[in-house]
Order: structure tokens, then sequence, then C-alpha cells
């Protein structure tokens, strides 16, 4: 009797680790896909570097570009390209507050830019629409600053984090598409200043009233 059941403990402990084996097996197969999907993703979100090179060239060469885009969306990008950025600044050195001078360290944290964006009260805009805030602003950007903003997005659409790839590369293509615009051979301030915004919107015809 005591031989049948260590028989059977060997049995089932043989059947367990088979089990065990064959699910790391399957993990480790998704964890394949998955790396693989994100590594196929990555490549598709990010712009091959010929172009991208050509695509700043354009931008350099702008004298400003007045963007308009929702307060959120500025601060994902200003935040990669600048180092820091918040919703409800106006303006690139934030003004401290007495409650940061009191916390010290966040004061510090506070008004520091891995890169500075040179953008003085007056070049950032609140919008409204009526009288109601809606989050929409409009941004007065240098050549200089389109260009610092495509080259962060750009690295960051090579992220191995989906989202923030995708995220970035779609921003990238918006801006892209107004430096697809530029015609270095024409005329100098012809067009200086146009009026840009990064504002998908549906079909009117999808919308039931």
């Amino acid at each position: 009797m005591y031989k049948t059941w260590r028989e059977e403990y060997r049995a089932n402990q043989a059947t367990k680790r088979q089990i065990e084996l064959e699910q790391w097996e399957q993990e480790k197969r998704w964890r394949e896909e998955d790396r693989a999907a994100r590594q196929k993703a990555t490549a598709e979100n990010s712009a091959d570097l010929a172009v991208h090179n050509k695509n700043v060239k354009a931008a350099t060469g702008v004298s400003y570009l007045t963007l308009v885009c929702h307060e959120d969306t500025w601060t994902f990008m200003a935040t990669r390209a600048f180092g820091l950025w918040k919703p409800e600044w106006i303006k690139s050195s934030h003004a401290v507050t007495m409650m940061e001078l009191k916390q010290g360290p966040s004061m510090t944290e506070a008004s520091k830019f891995v890169v500075d964006p040179n953008l003085p009260e007056g070049r950032i805009k609140k919008l409204t629409n009526g009288t109601a805030r809606n989050g929409m602003q409009q941004v007065i950007l240098s050549g200089h600053n389109l260009a610092q903003l495509l080259a962060a997005l750009h690295e960051g659409s090579k992220e191995s984090n989906v989202t923030v790839s995708a995220r970035c590369s779609r921003l990238y293509s918006k801006l892209v598409e107004f430096v697809d615009l530029v015609d270095p051979d024409a005329e100098a301030g012809q067009t200086t200043g146009v009026t840009y915004r990064i504002d998908d919107s549906l079909d009117a015809a999808h919308i039931k009233r």
C-alpha cells in the first residue's frame, strides 16, 4: 500500500511539474509576443532619422508659430522638451509662492528647466469659449522651440512604453503637418505667425442632434 501511495505521489508531482513547465513556456511565448509587438509598434511610431533631420531643419527656419492646443497636450510636450511644466503656467519662469518658499525643495524643483523655453508672459494665452474655460490655449513658439519639441517627441516615439511612444508619435506627426507646409524658397515673412491647431474632431455627420 505504501508503495502504491508513493508511486501515485511521484506521478502527481511529475504531472504538477509538467503543468508548471507548460504554463511557464506559455507565459514565455506571451512575453516574447508582447515584446515583439511593442518593438514593432515602436518602430512604426518613430520617423526615419533622415526624415526627422529634414523636419528639424525646416522647423528651425520658422520665425514663429502660433500653436493652439489643449493645455494638457502642451504640458505633455513641454515637459518632454523643456524638463518641467504645469498646465496653469502662462510663462516659463515660474513665480514662486509663499507656500513653496516654506517647503524649500519643491521651490527648486518647480523653478528648474532642463532647457529654458524662453516663453515670457504674453506668449501663452488661455482661451475662453465665451466666458467659459475649456482648457484650450495658444502658445507662440519660435522655430527654435519647434525644433526642440520635434527632437523631444521623436526621441519619445522610440520609448518601449507603447502608450508614450504612440502619444509622442501622434503629436510629432501633427507638428510635421505644419512643417511640411514650410517652403524655404518662399519670400521671407509672407506667412509669419501662422495659427496651427492640434484639435482633431469627429466628422459632423456622426453627431446626432
